[in-house]
């Protein structure tokens, strides 16, 4: 009577539980342009010192975490809302160690909200993330409108890859292909594609700041790509403000850099564990579901002792959702304010990164409309 009173509480703790089944996860990146199924991958750098043209900066905005509309949805795919808006900042800040380590771009910086004008932009979107399997939709595309990369990556975790090494990750390998994707696709460009990519974002950072001054400098092909149509001269005291004002807009993620190195360090430990722990559990899922069906095809099959391990695994790894979803709470909301100074002047910007990375833009275009003397824009 016992066992039998488990196996029904374990029926409906699996109808419940955490995470999608394989159809729900094949369906769920079917609507996506391709899929690359990643194995061991190692990561590829540059075969010498790249030259500067070659050194494009890159913005990795922040993930679009995923989460469906339908609350109703949420426990069957598996989906923590809190958890999953934290990975959508964690993810990215792993890619971008990656690309780091290759030593083959400019600066790499996370960015709360695309930019445009970034010289390279990544966008991406999480489609699957359980201790199993990671599935991120990727985009890449330079300032000029050329799309490097539009996939949807997926690799699967094995035995070996838990408990996880210090400094490592049971995904490392879906990084190194992005990482290597984007350094073959860089490397088939030519000296003069790179250096115009590099100009288009320049001048489109430009017209962001004054549309007036910099109006014609870059427009659309017949592709509807970016294209420059004519320089301003190199000496132009306006292009310097324009490069001053940028470079003061960066210094604020570079800033906010530090506040992700210290909230990663924090959740990391505990995100590992949970993942550890929800493929222990898909494990457990499968076989017991196997042993149902055995059950149902053989007679009674199955002892207490394993229902009770599989309970016993539902258990702690309700544990570790609550852990994690308190720290994720913590990752998503703790910003500290950010004291910026410009101009000999001392600015506080309060709130979350994004409505402080706003504030910041904001103050640094009406800096640039006072010494120009042009309009501020919007």
């Amino acid at each position: 009577m016992r066992s039998l009173l488990l196996a029904g509480i374990l029926a409906l703790l699996w109808g419940c539980s955490g995470s999608p089944d394989k159809n729900e996860a094949s369906s769920s990146q079917s609507s996506e342009p391709q899929t690359v199924a990643v194995g061991d991958v190692n990561l590829r750098l540059p075969s010498g010192v790249p030259a500067e043209y070659a050194l494009l900066d890159i913005g990795l905005v922040i993930f679009d975490p995923g989460i469906p509309k339908d609350p109703a949805s949420l426990s069957k795919l598996g989906i923590f809302p809190e958890i999953r808006k934290a990975e959508a900042r964690y993810l990215p800040y792993l890619l971008r160690r990656v690309l780091v380590d290759t030593q083959a771009w400019g600066a790499v910086r996370v960015l709360p909200k695309p930019d445009a004008t970034a010289e390279l932009q990544l966008t991406g979107k999480i489609l699957v993330s359980d201790g199993s399997r990671l599935s991120v939709h990727i985009r890449a595309n330079d300032a000029s409108g050329r799309v490097w990369l539009d996939r949807a990556y997926t690799d699967v975790a094995r035995t070996q890859d838990y408990p996880v090494a210090l400094g490592g990750d049971p995904y490392i390998d879906l990084y190194r292909k992005i990482s290597n994707d984007l350094l073959d696709f860089r490397e088939k460009l030519s000296q003069d594609e790179l250096a115009r990519i590099r100009d288009v974002s320049l001048l489109q950072y430009a017209a962001s700041l004054s549309p007036d001054a910099f109006a014609g400098f870059v427009t659309p092909d017949e592709e509807g790509n970016l294209v420059v149509r004519r320089l301003p001269a190199e000496d132009d005291p306006m292009l310097g403000r324009v490069q001053r004002i940028k470079n003061q807009e960066y210094l604020f993620i570079d800033n906010a850099d530090e506040q992700y190195q210290e909230l990663y360090d924090r959740m990391t430990p505990t995100y590992n564990l949970w993942r550890q722990n929800g493929r222990e559990l898909a494990i457990y899922k499968e076989e017991y579901e196997e042993r149902v069906a055995n059950k149902e095809r053989e007679g009674r099959r199955g002892t207490f002792a394993a229902m009770q391990q599989t309970y016993n695994a539902y258990s702690r790894s309700k544990e570790h959702d609550q852990d994690l979803d308190e720290l994720a709470q913590g990752f998503n909301n703790e910003v500290a304010p950010t004291v910026m100074e410009v101009e000999g002047k001392v600015f506080r910007l309060n709130g979350s990164l994004e409505s402080q990375y706003n504030e910041w833009r904001a103050i640094l275009r009406s800096i640039f409309a006072l010494e120009t003397g042009l309009p501020p824009v919007e």
